[in-house]
């Protein structure tokens, strides 16, 4: 029943509208190759080809016990100076106003400590920088890093991709951003309906063909399909 309803829309649409064959690849709106901007040892790899990691999970870290080590030092140091203020704090009025001055640069100082120390730590973590799947791991456990020389892992946004569409040169005039894009992706019979985002400005000299996008969501970077654009 769907099928004979899609196909009655193609041709109501088609009696009214012209239509323009176009070819499409799917391709992922983000694709990153992430690394990190210090050296250090594999220690810990949590994401494998085909993992898929929601916005800042971490995919990887590097040996780092003495990084770890002196954060938490500083973060104590950091929160007992940060009591110790408080706890004089309160009866200021009957301290010695040098004294209260001296509590209140050591708080300031072990926090900007621990800070620092925050930051040093986390440049050893390897996080997603956005909702993603594993394309390419190229490192292992216990392997070298040489900061941002050594590139770690190939990755792709999952549900935001777009549709790279193929059509004819002869249709440049034709085809606008705003004209509808019905179509099909190889494999299944879901039609799939669309808007043209972007038209590339230049035609492609060995096919003289042009390019186009049409934003979609849920559907595997890498897969095909076929369709036609609705015009004028």
């Amino acid at each position: 029943m769907k099928k004979v309803l899609m196909t009655t829309i193609f041709m109501f649409q088609a009696l009214f509208a012209g239509e323009v064959y176009a070819t499409f690849d799917v391709v992922s709106e983000k694709s990153s190759e992430l690394g990190l901007s210090i050296s250090g040892v594999v220690g810990s790899l949590h994401v494998e080809v085909g993992s898929k990691a929601k916005k800042g999970d971490l995919l990887l870290s590097l040996y780092n016990a003495e990084e770890k080590n002196a954060y938490e030092i500083a973060q104590k140091n950091a929160e007992h100076a940060q009591k110790v203020y408080e706890r004089y704090a309160k009866i200021a009025d009957v301290i010695d106003k040098e004294k209260m001055e001296n509590y209140l640069y050591d708080r300031d100082v072990k926090r900007l400590t621990a800070q620092s120390k925050a930051i040093v730590y986390k440049k050893t973590e390897l996080r997603a920088p956005y909702d993603l799947v594993v394309t390419q791991k190229m490192t292992e456990l216990g392997n070298i890093v040489l900061g941002s020389q050594t590139k770690l892992l190939t990755v792709e946004s999952i549900d935001d991709v777009k549709l790279v569409l193929k059509f004819d040169e002869k249709y440049w005039q034709s085809v606008k951003v705003g004209q509808k894009f019905l179509y099909k992706v190889d494999g299944s019979e879901k039609a799939y309906e669309g808007v043209i985002s972007k038209i590339y400005p230049t035609v492609i000299s060995s096919t003289r063909q042009m390019q186009a996008e049409v934003k979609a969501k849920h559907l595997l970077p890498g897969l095909f399909g076929n369709g036609n654009i609705i015009v004028e």
